[in-house]
């Protein structure tokens, strides 16, 4: 057996649930890219309680946990991984994960790879893993659980990083003493758990860059880069000032972390929820990085699963458009696995993993590879089968359209019925065709030399 390593890639590549939760009959969550390699982004859509929170929290407690070189002597041998739930005591949460009603077996597997980085190229030689629970259920009893795993070659590892972040994600006050006590996951299951107060991080790593830790230095710059990318109000590093911790009796100015807006300094905790929800989670991620790779001279650039609740929680539009490239081009070896309702995070996905899960006669069905078009405008990713809209039109105009459509097929009309068509005529023809502004002005002029012509 090789060396244990904390910075071999292991990634998730499907989920299969059966008679979990909202999800009966087996489903699959493909989570490869076109080439059939581990896909760094996955964007899963789908409308409110229809599984989309259950498919990660599955993911996340499928993590595979790695056994020692198993010494029995006095019993079998332990399984060589098994999930993180197999740790779980309480049949009540077990409960609560099967599907309600139903008698037999439910089931969740995961299939992962280690060794493979995104770029297809095989540091370690690719190892495929598998992780899987069975659960025995009659009436309100859980009967039997059944755990365990697969390595499918000779590797030693560890258990691989994972981070996962609920939709009820919030930042904490001064918390990072506490940073062996708030799991990386709880997030997702817990709306009381916090986030890593961002403004300490900050602060932090300034502290000990000037303590000359040069590992922190480079992390503190590449979190100051990621943060000036995101957030549209800052155009570089050095708008970001940190003044360090706030000490008793000292002015508020003099300590924490300002923001240099166009409106003037700024500081961070009196900035947006926007703002403070994305710096949040981006230091979280970096924080935490840091503590499990701290031999690495950029822990950003070391391997993880980030799963993430409502990714487009509190984003303005030209955040959703943009948090993607920034994410993975600041944690080059980090999966993302996330939801969203956006149709713009789905028009940014169009090229990368796009799932889409819905409800089909009492369950959810997962459609791993839907059908899209990559060049789709926001209108056409609409109307189709990704959000299922009517019309990208006001609901208003689109009975109006509707009624209009019925009147011209009625044929004999009465003198109301008439007036009312001629109205919804002038309106439909008063409707924009174009996308851009000079487009409707160019066809504007159109109109008005139509009817001059006319006259």
């Amino acid at each position: 057996m090789s060396m244990r390593s904390k910075n071999i890639p292991v990634y998730f590549t499907k989920l299969e649930l059966e008679n979990i939760r909202s999800f009966g009959e087996m489903q699959f969550l493909d989570l490869l890219d076109s080439e059939g390699q581990p896909a760094q982004w996955t964007l899963i859509l789908g409308d409110n309680g229809v599984g989309k929170t259950t498919l990660l929290q599955c993911l996340t407690r499928m993590r595979p946990c790695f056994n020692e070189e198993p010494d029995h002597e006095d019993g079998p041998p332990p399984n060589p991984v098994e999930p993180e739930l197999s740790q779980e005591e309480d049949n009540a949460v077990l409960k609560g994960l099967t599907r309600s009603g139903t008698e037999g077996i439910a089931k969740i597997r995961a299939n992962l790879i280690a060794g493979e980085a995104f770029n297809g190229a095989d540091q370690r030689g690719k190892v495929p893993i598998t992780t899987f629970i069975k659960i025995a259920r009659s009436g309100d009893n859980i009967e039997d659980v059944h755990t365990g795993g697969e390595v499918a070659g000779e590797i030693s590892l560890v258990e691989p990083l994972v981070l996962a972040y609920g939709a009820g994600r919030h930042m904490g006050a001064s918390n990072l003493e506490h940073w062996s006590t708030i799991g990386p996951t709880a997030s997702l299951f817990d709306t009381a758990a916090e986030l890593f107060d961002a403004e300490e991080i900050l602060y932090t790593l300034d502290y000990l860059r000037m303590k000359g830790r040069s590992n922190e230095r480079i992390l503190l710059d590449n979190l100051k880069r990621l943060l000036a990318e995101i957030l549209p109000a800052l155009n570089n590093t050095e708008e970001i000032d940190i003044r360090g911790p706030r000490l008793p009796g000292s002015k508020e100015e003099d300590g924490g972390v300002w923001v240099n807006t166009p409106s003037g300094p700024v500081q961070f905790t009196q900035l947006s929820l926007g703002y403070q929800t994305v710096t949040a989670l981006t230091a979280d991620i970096a924080w935490r990085m840091l503590y499990r790779y701290p031999d690495s001279k950029n822990p950003l650039l070391e391997p993880a699963v980030v799963i993430v609740d409502e990714v487009d929680l509190h984003l303005h539009p030209q955040w959703q458009r943009t948090i993607r490239k920034h994410l993975i081009r600041h944690f080059p070896a980090v999966q993302f696995i996330a939801t969203a309702h956006s149709p713009l995070m789905a028009q940014d996905a169009l090229d990368t993993n796009l799932a889409v899960i819905r409800e089909r006669d009492g369950q959810t069905v997962i459609e791993s590879e839907p059908n899209v078009v990559k060049t789709w405008r926001l209108d056409q990713i609409l109307t189709s089968g990704l959000f299922n809209f009517e019309s990208a039109r006001p609901v208003e105009v689109e009975n109006a359209m509707k009624r209009r459509i019925a009147l011209v097929q009625k044929g004999d009309l009465t003198e109301d019925e008439q007036n009312e068509l001629a109205k919804l005529d002038s309106l439909v023809l008063g409707l924009p065709t174009a996308e851009l502004d000079e487009d409707r002005l160019a066809m504007e002029i159109v109109r008005k030399a139509a009817a001059l012509l006319s006259s």
